[in-house]
């Protein structure tokens, strides 16, 4: 018998049911949680079922579980923990509105002071209007919690463009550069404080569109192509730029450091960069061309341009009274414009111009060497009198839009690559159809045409020199106001400019050399052309650096397969490759895509260098004779944040600065 029930069998009869009724009593039961509790508004709060059994409840406030029913459940509301755990967690529930409303206060007065630093930025303000500006906002509307807080004088503006908003901009940049394939295009300029830049730009393709992207400025003292090769290569170098593997053409002006056959920027790079495409700037190219052909004429055609515009130019009452003669002779009443040092461009807008109004040039100055009688008047009015004159200037605008109509189309950011061969060529044999024979041109190929043998010129009285003058010459002899004398002088003249513009063409393009036939193969681009081009392959060859790892057979196979496309090909040439690019297979996977990667990275290939004069004229713009002190820096932030606006949002006032406020 163990001890307990030794133990009771000491008890009474009546102690035995007394113990008994007192076990009974001493047992308890606990309650199971209720979901229902939970639905009390001095609970909801923070009450919830417990993972540890059905007895319990579980604190959310607390983060710890209790046994108990509803009582307990009221005993630990009231506790001191729970209550002082309740007031901590309440404090900062009242306090996020005000912080919410604070920060939305803040990004408001964010964007503000952003859209203030691009309107100086785009409208090339000085950073000093910043000042005045501020403040203006705020006296128009002072009731406004966020136009009150805007801080954006001068300094902040300042860094808002260099450091915010530019480096944004620059960073992006230079992300792409790492990953897509580019050109680089240089030029370099000294600005009004005697600053010497470099100015680097990247056309490079993405999501099927072609950028011409400013880079940096690079302050150069030493202007060798060694130097300047070292600091391009720095510029790579320092922020991890892989451009021996994504440089694909290179283009600048025709100047020995860049472009020299034997020691240059060009001969450096390309030893970096086997099979880089080069290109000497088309516009400087044709520029050269022009200007050098107008040398062997007569300077008394353009000295008597500028010395019209001279005459005229800052006396109000001379222009008064060209005014009236232009009324007299019924000629339209513009102002006469000044030819640039350049003459290549300018020139034929002046000669133009100088030409309507001759009528009324020639009874102006007459009336002034009359009553004047000053040497400018009488110079001027002696080669109003001279037929030659005037023929020289009719023969100019004739000749010189075949070179600045085509120097205006390669000014353009759009892609002209493909076009380059067809306008060189037919400008150059536009100018040969002048002077060479017929028979000579329809045998030969242009680069085999002798253009300065004189057998194969036509004979001096067939020299076409448009029809201006070709008639002008019918009425001067018949009037006798020629002889034939001057009439073979201003023919040799004329022929000797021919002669000159196509060996200059010639020189800057030789037809036959690989680079220039590497441009006639391009014609495939245009889709009005493809069905005319059966093969890839010629082109091909010309392009290796382009096609490194890519299967020859499988981009002449989708070229073939593509001109026998339902594909509209009467697009503009971006627009139809745009399209292919889109098509896709029944995968959904791209339906050309190594024709696509072809054709994009051969339309980032540069035509010209103009998008660089585009930056120049920029920084005129800005750092002027009263912005003097703009240092390189503040460009190089100003010319950023100018494509970063056009980027997000087109404008100042609807700049999208959402990716701006994640800047640290």
């Amino acid at each position: 018998m163990d001890e307990d029930n030794e133990y009771d069998g000491y008890l009474t009869d009546n102690e035995r049911i007394s113990s008994s009724t007192s076990d009974k009593k001493k047992k308890k039961y606990s309650q199971k949680y209720k979901s229902e509790w939970e639905n009390h508004k001095e609970f909801k709060s923070w009450l919830k079922r417990s993972n540890k059994g059905l007895s319990y409840f579980h604190c959310k406030i607390c983060s710890v579980d209790c046994v108990g029913g509803l009582g307990a459940i009221k005993k630990h509301a009231a506790s001191i923990k729970h209550t002082k755990m309740v007031k901590s967690v309440q404090m900062p529930v009242i306090n996020m509105q005000f912080v919410k409303k604070a920060k939305e206060t803040m990004s408001k007065t964010k964007d503000f002071e952003y859209k203030i630093a691009s309107f100086i930025t785009e409208h090339d303000i000085s950073f000093n209007t910043s000042n005045h500006l501020t403040k203006l906002i705020k006296s128009i509307n002072p009731d406004a919690e966020a136009v009150q807080n805007i801080k954006c004088s001068r300094t902040k503006c300042t860094q808002l463009i260099k450091d915010v908003i530019g480096q944004k901009a620059f960073e992006e940049i230079i992300t792409k550069l790492k990953i897509h394939k580019f050109s680089l295009i240089v030029d370099e300029s000294t600005d009004h404080n005697c600053v010497k830049h470099l100015a680097i730009i990247a056309r490079f393709s993405q999501n099927f569109e072609i950028n011409d992207t400013f880079v940096t400025l690079l302050p150069i003292v030493d202007s060798s192509a060694t130097a300047l090769y070292n600091i391009i290569i720095n510029f790579f170098n320092k922020f991890e730029i892989p451009f021996k593997e994504n440089m694909i053409g290179f283009a600048a002006d025709g100047a020995n450091t860049m472009m020299g056959d034997h020691h240059s920027l060009k001969t450096m790079l390309t030893n970096d960069v086997p099979g880089l495409f080069v290109l000497k700037c088309t516009c400087h190219s044709l520029a050269l061309c022009a200007s050098y052909a107008c040398m062997k004429l007569p300077r008394g055609p353009e000295d008597f341009v500028r010395d019209v515009h001279s005459y005229m130019k800052y006396s109000f009452k001379r222009m008064s009274e060209f005014k009236e003669f232009q009324k007299f002779v019924d000629t339209k009443p513009h102002k006469l414009l000044l030819p640039a040092q350049t003459r290549w461009l300018s020139l034929i807008s002046v000669i133009k111009r100088v030409l309507e109004q001759y009528d009324a040039l020639k009874l102006y100055f007459q009336s002034q060497y009359l009553s004047d009688k000053i040497q400018a008047s009488e110079n001027i009015h002696k080669k109003l009198q001279d037929p030659l004159n005037k023929l020289y200037l009719e023969f100019l605008e004739y000749i010189l839009p075949v070179f600045t109509n085509m120097n205006i189309e390669f000014q353009a950011e759009t892609p002209k690559i493909h076009l380059l061969y067809d306008n060189i060529s037919s400008a150059y044999k536009t100018i040969l159809e002048c002077y060479i024979k017929k028979e000579i041109l329809a045998s030969k190929d242009i680069s085999e045409i002798q253009y300065r043998n004189p057998r194969n010129f036509v004979p001096i009285d067939n020299l076409y020199l448009g029809p201006k003058v070709n008639g002008q010459f019918h009425r001067l002899e018949l009037d006798g106001k020629i002889t034939a004398q001057e009439k073979q002088d201003i023919k040799l003249r004329c022929l000797d400019f021919y002669i000159e513009s196509a060996h200059q063409i010639y020189l800057r393009f030789p037809f036959n050399a690989p680079h220039v036939q590497a441009l006639k193969h391009l014609a495939f681009l245009d889709p009005k052309k493809m069905d005319s081009i059966i093969s890839l392959g010629p082109a091909a060859t010309y392009f290796e650096n382009i096609l490194l790892n890519v299967d020859l057979n499988e981009l002449d196979r989708e070229y073939r397969l593509l001109r026998n496309s339902n594909i509209n090909k009467n697009q503009e040439i971006l627009e139809f490759w745009r399209e292919v690019g889109n098509l896709k297979k029944g995968d959904n996977t791209c339906a050309f895509p190594v024709i696509t990667q072809f054709v994009f990275d051969i339309l980032c290939l540069p035509h010209s260098s103009a998008c660089v004069e585009r930056i120049f004229s920029t920084i005129n713009l800005n750092k002027t004779k009263v912005r003097n002190r703009l240092s390189t820096e503040s460009l190089i932030g100003i010319l950023h944040t100018k494509r970063y606006i056009h980027e997000n949002g087109g404008n100042c006032y609807n700049l999208i600065t959402a990716n701006l406020m994640t800047k640290k």
